[in-house]
């Protein structure tokens, strides 16, 4: 077999075995391409060989080599694996059988490997098509379904079933262009509205054609649009709404980078200025503003930049007709980084507001001065009457009467008192009423002559602020009640004076008391007929108020409220 072998030009290695145990040694170990096997050696036989090769190698061919099988036999080996048989006295074929077993050999390994590598492949495929995440559909070329994935399932919320019934082109819209699968090209991307469910879904398809024999299959990759195509349709309509508003309001909208260089410009902005959209995006919009307003203007944009990035701001701007006041809303815009990205300012033109604002000044402190005016000539002519007052006592030798002079000479002065406050005063209608109190005692202890080491004055006055309306009659009854006590109640010239003013629940309570002479007995404020107590009760009534008085501490106390200005006729 050998000699055949190389006649025939084949190059090998051969290994003999005439018993089993060799055998299998040789079949695991040497793993040879092709066994060449008698039909019976004295302890080994063919058939048992034969057995144990389709145990071991069932790939590898096995050839019967031998002159006592017939035909009969033969073709039972043939039947239970053998590859081929050649007689012994006919050992010229055995080099064609051997070539063709190994080819065939060779044939069916390749096989098996092209086999196994196919259905590696399609489990591959078959993962990859099924765990996508984005639909995956095999059409016909009309359109039917021919399978699909879970993810196109989901997409066409359909059944298998149901899906193998029907063709694409049932869910295409009828307004949508047809789609004719058999011109599509490979890699030709298509993007489809579907009806599905009463629900129009958009699906992205990456179509490849797919030829397999005489026939050919659609493969397309989808991509689920939908919710992307809601938000770009949505944010359309939001930047179609947002222009609309910012191209059609008066107001002026403007946005700028930390420099000042204009990024945007409204249609009205550019009508403020009186320039082009091309002229003023890039240029620098600092340049316009008011020399007297760039401090101003640069203090907001620095503060733009930290929390809370908003800033109001009127500054002066040179347009087309001149210098126009305009009012600004600037917020800052951060990107995702919370990094500072640019400004955008709301303006409004308020130069008329600011023409009428300056005439309402000019007018007010007009006004002002006048009324300053009216007070101080108040006080003045006050001051003469109390001077004239003065002068007439002179005159008059009766004490009583000089007494009544000066107690109207005081009475006067308390009243000029206000106005000399009032026109002194940011304030020209209210009165500091703790202040406008002091003065007035000084005035009457340096009227009456009282040295303050002997008589001293405990004063406990809150931070009264009372209008016009209200001081000068509660200045009149100071004055009237510590002019009282300074001429009767202290023969000696010595004593203490309590005055309380305090505001509580809304009312204000004024206290006046001395330790000074105690009262006549049965004195009764109602019953006294004195000027001065006449002048007091008119003026408690005067300010709606309730006076009291306690007999025993020397104590008057009157409850009042402050008086609304009633306009005059």
């Amino acid at each position: 077999m050998e000699r055949e072998l190389k006649k025939e030009g084949f190059n090998f290695t051969s290994h003999r075995v005439e018993r089993e145990e060799e055998y299998r040694v040789e079949m695991e170990k040497w793993k040879p391409h092709i066994i060449l096997a008698d039909h019976s050696l004295p302890q080994f036989d063919g058939v048992s060989a034969l057995k144990i090769a389709h145990e071991l190698s069932p790939t590898t061919p096995f050839i019967f080599v031998s002159g006592k099988i017939g035909e009969e036999f033969a073709v039972e080996m043939l039947k239970k694996g053998a590859t081929d048989y050649v007689l012994k006295h006919n050992l010229s074929k055995l080099g064609y059988a051997v070539r063709r077993a190994l080819t065939e050999a060779q044939d069916q390994l390749d096989r098996k490997i092209a086999q196994e590598a196919l259905l590696e492949s399609e489990k591959k495929y078959r993962a990859l098509f099924e765990k996508t995440k984005n639909p995956t559909m095999v059409f016909t070329e009309d359109g039917s379904f021919n399978d699909f994935n879970q993810a196109a399932l989901d997409f066409m919320e359909a059944e298998p079933k149901e899906l193998l019934q029907k063709k694409i082109h049932d869910f295409i819209l009828p307004e949508t262009s047809p789609l004719e699968l058999k011109e599509l090209n490979d890699g030709k991307i298509v993007e489809l509205p579907l009806k599905i469910k009463d629900e129009i879904k958009i699906l992205e398809l990456t179509i490849t054609p797919v030829e397999l024999g005489d026939n050919r299959i659609i493969f397309a990759t989808g991509r689920d649009l939908t919710h992307q195509k809601r938000t770009e349709k949505a944010l359309k309509e939001s930047e179609e709404k947002y222009r609309l508003l910012v191209e059609n309001q008066t107001d002026m909208v403007v946005k700028f980078d930390p420099h000042g260089k204009v990024l945007f410009a409204s249609p009205s902005y550019c009508e403020v200025l009186g320039r082009t959209e091309e002229s003023i995006l890039g240029s620098d919009f600092l340049s316009l503003v008011h020399q007297d307003d760039l401090k101003k203007t640069h203090r907001a944009l620095k503060k733009l930049q930290h929390p809370p990035y908003v800033v109001f701001l009127e500054h002066r701007l040179l347009t087309i007709n001149g210098w126009r006041w305009i009012s600004w809303a600037d917020k800052a815009i951060m990107n995702e980084q919370g990094e500072l990205e640019a400004f955008v300012g709301v303006g409004r033109d308020i130069t008329e507001r600011k023409l009428a604002e300056d005439r309402i000044m000019r007018s007010l402190n007009e006004k002002e001065l006048l009324l300053r005016e009216i007070h101080h000539r108040v006080k003045n002519n006050l001051q003469i009457v109390s001077t004239l007052l003065s002068l007439q006592s002179c005159e008059i030798e009766d004490q009583k009467v000089v007494d009544l002079y000066q107690q109207s000479q005081n009475r006067i002065l308390s009243i000029a008192l206000i106005h000399e406050n009032l026109y002194q005063s940011e304030d020209l209608t209210n009165v500091n009423f703790a202040r406008y109190v002091k003065n007035l005692i000084d005035d009457l202890f340096n009227s009456y002559g009282v040295d303050p080491n002997k008589i001293q004055l405990e004063m406990n006055i809150e931070e009264v602020i009372l209008n016009i309306e209200t001081a000068i009659p509660g200045g009149l009854i100071v004055n009237e009640l510590i002019s009282n006590t300074l001429k009767h109640a202290f023969p000696n010239g010595q004593g203490k004076i309590h005055l309380e003013l305090v505001k509580k629940d809304g009312n204000y309570v004024l206290k006046i008391k001395d330790n000074g002479k105690p009262y006549p007995e049965g004195f009764e404020v109602d019953k006294t007929d004195t000027l001065g107590m006449k002048l007091i009760s008119n003026l408690v009534e005067q300010l709606d108020g309730k006076m009291s008085l306690n007999t025993t501490d020397k104590e008057f106390r009157i409850e009042f409220k402050e008086l609304k200005y009633k306009e005059r006729i």
